[in-house]
């Protein structure tokens, strides 16, 4: 896709949105306050306390314009001014109790404008819109966008296309990071195959992280005679990365073989994927094997680590 073409499709998305939301009209929701002067009493409840300065800089505006709000929305007897007790000759706002009062209701209707158009899709696809939107916002570098933990959800049941999304996540991933072909995908697809045909819920274990209805990451443990357990599928997606999501996971998985009694666990990995033995070090895993193999490409070396528990 070109940049032309990129440029063209949001551009359009644009032109939609904001006559979606009725961004157009002269007023919001028929009060008698545009959307830039919604905005402005907005950004004075969201922090509090806040001066001119922070409003002009949060929303990129003329300062001569803002003036000419406050003033208004001061002489409407929605914000007030109190001096700085550092500096007398600047000020902080705050909203008036009628300004709060407008705000809640402006709150309301923008949820209840939300709910009504989204209101025709199933919640699938409404998590899906959101997760877009997140993503957006992330990707632009828009303030308090960043992934936290708690927007993630670690399950351990399998839900129907998780096999597929964690066969495409790994084949998609691995192809992106280390140019893997396509024999890597089907050897997750095999291995795969086989935990689910022999899984025993009394000694098998999947955790799936998952936002927003988007797989964000996995582990298994798959049991192995002689009391012995594989960890396998290990993978976080790249935007997860970072937020103590591999911890968690590899945490739940470690515990689950405590719990299990098994003797010792161990994985098989490659020699390109150091952060990842970096983190296996640090729970006890030690590396016992490296043997070099031609593998999904490239020339490698395939090693072991082992845990006693």
């Amino acid at each position: 896709m070109s940049d032309l073409e990129i440029i063209s499709d949001i551009r359009q998305f644009n032109r939609f949105y904001t006559a979606q939301l009725g961004l157009l009209q002269q007023h919001i929701f028929d009060s008698e306050y545009s959307l830039t002067e919604i905005r402005v009493l907005y950004e004075i409840n969201f922090n509090r306390q806040t001066t001119a300065t922070g409003i002009r800089e949060a929303l990129l505006i003329d300062a001569g314009y803002l003036s000419r709000i406050l003033r208004k929305l001061e002489k409407a007897g929605l914000v007030w001014k109190h001096p700085l007790p550092e500096d007398g000759r600047s000020s902080y706002l705050t909203l008036s109790d009628r300004g709060r009062r407008l705000m809640a209701k402006m709150g309301t209707l923008s949820d209840d404008q939300i709910r009504q158009m989204l209101a025709h899709l199933p919640p699938a696809d409404q998590q899906t819109i959101a997760a877009s939107m997140r993503d957006l916002r992330r990707l632009l570098g828009a303030p308090g966008s960043e992934i936290t933990l708690e927007q993630v959800e670690i399950r351990t049941e399998l839900m129907p296309g998780d096999l597929g999304d964690i066969i495409s996540l790994h084949g998609q991933l691995y192809w992106k990071e280390y140019g893997y072909d396509v024999r890597f995908e089907q050897y997750v697809l095999e291995t795969l195959h086989d935990y689910v045909r022999a899984f025993d819920p009394r000694r098998d274990r999947i955790f799936v992280a998952s936002s927003m209805g988007r797989m964000a990451g996995v582990v298994a443990i798959q049991h192995r005679e002689g009391k012995e357990a594989q960890l396998r599928w290990f993978l976080i997606r790249p935007e997860f990365r970072g937020i103590g999501l591999g911890k968690a996971l590899m945490q739940r998985a470690m515990d689950f073989c405590r719990e299990q009694r098994f003797r010792k666990v161990y994985l098989l990995t490659t020699n390109q994927q150091t952060t990842a033995a970096a983190l296996y070090k640090k729970w006890g895993f030690e590396k016992k094997d490296s043997v070099p193999e031609k593998l999904w490409g490239h020339d490698l070396f395939e090693e072991r680590y082992e845990c006693d528990l």
